[in-house]
């Protein structure tokens, strides 16, 4: 739709889709995803939502598929499956490769109290070192100077929110040229 449409800008809150493509999970959406807005120079704010976990079908068969891991039964059909450290750390290369050649401005926003709703205190994901790593290994493989905000918030926090809609109006403003680098 981004590619074929006009689209004045992108928030891009869950690339969990993404991490189903890298780590074997049932809803991959392919290589491509959450490429166009970058690839077209559409103004985006990225938001790692949703990587603390892939989809996968029933509990007995997600078993199989991902052993010895920590699951959490959503519904007879569909088992979320916590994402393992060496799995963010691919989706954060992966991210830094889709950002490093962005054509349009862009901001990435890390909720450093968790990515999804299981990932809070209490959820049955929470892990409260996960949101630091990926946010070290995404700042070690982007452009210096790359607009990466670590913000003290879940994903779901009120201020969380606010900042998306500060950063959006920020890059709203901006002009970029090709070659300059954030």
């Amino acid at each position: 739709m981004i590619r074929e449409e006009e689209v004045e800008a992108v928030v891009d809150l869950s690339l969990n889709e993404l991490v189903n493509h890298l780590a074997g999970g049932d809803y991959d959406a392919g290589p491509n995803r959450g490429s166009a807005a970058l690839e077209k120079g559409i103004p985006t704010i990225l938001v790692p939502g949703n990587i603390d976990f892939l989809g996968a079908g029933p509990i007995k068969e997600t078993e199989k598929r991902f052993p010895g891991r920590t699951y959490h039964i959503h519904n007879a059909a569909i088992t979320a499956v916590r994402t393992e450290k060496k799995e963010l750390e691919r989706v954060a290369q992966v991210m830094a490769q889709k950002c490093n050649t962005a054509k349009g401005p862009f901001s990435i926003l890390l909720p450093l109290g968790g990515f999804s709703a299981f990932d809070c205190k209490g959820g049955p994901f929470h892990d409260s070192e996960g949101p630091e790593f990926f946010g070290k290994v995404l700042k070690k493989h982007l452009n210096p100077g790359t607009s990466l905000h670590l913000l003290p918030y879940h994903i779901n926090d009120p201020g969380f929110v606010d900042a998306i809609i500060e950063n959006l109006e920020q890059l709203l403003k901006m002009k970029f040229k090709p070659n300059e680098r954030r």
